[in-house]
């Protein structure tokens, strides 16, 4: 494991980033309670933020009577003219949205998707891009989530559902656009943004479980993101839950696609119909008492039941966010939700805490924003360490502030 070089440097650069991340996922704070949450003296706190005020990140509010001290204190904020833009890109559409800096979106845009191979998709993804941009020109980054695996934020180690293999999509959508660009895995991204801005703000340990046209599962411990290094090691959706169950397209029986897929659902419905069914006509028929749908919606909700609890027996955690565009079976069925989740949880066990949230493919896009608003401010302070060390010895003018990456407003 490598370990980072400690330095002055390094401590000041480290701590600006903490200032910055504290402020922009809570603030309005006070200075004084920032210095509190952040284990910072009051002149720390006041060298930290200077240049992050100067260059733009974050701006000081209107005098109030600070609750903590009963003094007046001027609050720190981030800005609201940042804007990040997001895409979610699927096997045949590219979703994109803008947002500020807390994952407010402001623009949305879907373009339809012809090929899935690099050229087509590098290229639709940068048109969806400028079209966001010319709407909402204070872009600073753009992020990009797709199924797949990124090491490094720049290129696509793999994706098995676009059959990719070593494509440096975030270095061709850099150079295309003139923003910079981070790639990430989707529900990765979309785990970040929940962390962050969404139901699961303020837990420190939770897993996120995604159904929609595949399955995931994300890991939050200790408030930090569990990352696979390994882009080969198998994904949840092929965790077998009844070796007597469903055949997968990839010839896995049982496993949790198998089970809970939307095109393995709609294929199931239709079979027993005996015409085609999308997945919202599926979960209404479902609703409405149809005996297909309905044992197929309750074998599946069954399914996701026992898939959050292996999830929840393996790692310990008791919080389970559960979201995707195809989640809306465990609102239909939530008797059946429960009841898998008994069939392996020993019933002294500690009730779990499960939060369904229905989302469109917009929040998958959300959750590019998110990782895109995270790397620009890790990338934020290295940029100012310099000001920051200067600012002991010399009261800089805003205008020999180092202009920041991607900070084009």
């Amino acid at each position: 494991m490598r370990t980072r070089e400690t330095t002055p440097s390094t401590i000041a650069v480290e701590s600006a980033r903490n200032v910055a991340r504290e402020v922009v996922k809570n603030g309005p704070l006070s200075r004084s309670e920032t210095a509190r949450r952040l284990d910072l003296s009051p002149a720390s706190l006041t060298r930290l933020t200077k240049p992050l005020v100067e260059t733009g990140l974050l701006i000081e509010g209107e005098d109030r009577a600070d609750p903590q001290h009963g003094r007046i204190t001027r609050p720190i904020d981030v800005s609201a003219d940042l804007r990040f833009v997001g895409v979610k890109v699927t096997l045949d559409a590219v979703h994109g949205v803008v947002t500020t800096a807390r994952a407010v979106i402001t623009e949305r845009l879907e373009a339809p998707l012809d090929a899935t191979d690099p050229a087509t998709v590098t290229a639709a993804v940068a048109d969806v891009v400028a079209l966001l941009v010319a709407r909402e020109p204070r872009v600073a980054a753009v992020g990009v989530a797709l199924g797949g695996h990124s090491s490094d934020g720049r290129v696509v180690d793999v994706s098995r559902s676009l059959a990719w293999h070593g494509v440096p999509l975030g270095d061709d959508l850099a150079r295309l656009t003139g923003l910079p660009t981070v790639v990430e895995n989707d529900v990765l991204a979309l785990t970040q943004a929940q962390h962050w801005f969404g139901t699961a703000r303020g837990l420190r340990d939770f897993a996120l479980v995604t159904v929609g046209v595949g399955v995931g599962c994300s890991l939050v411990i200790a408030d930090q993101v569990v990352r696979r290094e390994d882009p080969d090691t198998p994904t949840v959706g092929h965790y077998v839950i009844d070796r007597s169950g469903p055949v997968c397209p990839d010839g896995h029986r049982g496993c949790a696609i198998a089970y809970l897929s939307s095109p393995s659902m709609c294929s199931a419905v239709s079979l027993g119909l005996g015409r085609p069914v999308g997945y919202d006509e599926l979960l209404r028929l479902a609703a409405d008492g149809d005996a297909v749908a309905g044992r197929v919606v309750r074998e599946s909700a069954e399914a996701l039941g026992r898939l959050i609890s292996a999830v929840t027996t393996l790692t310990g955690i008791q919080n389970v966010q559960l979201s995707g565009e195809g989640i809306g079976l465990a609102s239909v069925a939530p008797d059946s939700v429960a009841a898998g989740i008994a069939v392996d949880r020993p019933d002294w066990a500690k009730p779990l805490t499960t939060t369904i949230q229905p989302m469109g493919f917009d929040e998958w896009a959300r959750g590019g924003a998110v990782v895109a608003l995270q790397s620009w401010l890790d990338r934020y302070p290295v940029a100012f360490t310099a000001a920051a060390r200067n600012a002991e010895s010399a009261d800089q003018s805003a205008s020999s502030v180092p202009t920041l990456p991607g900070n084009t407003a």
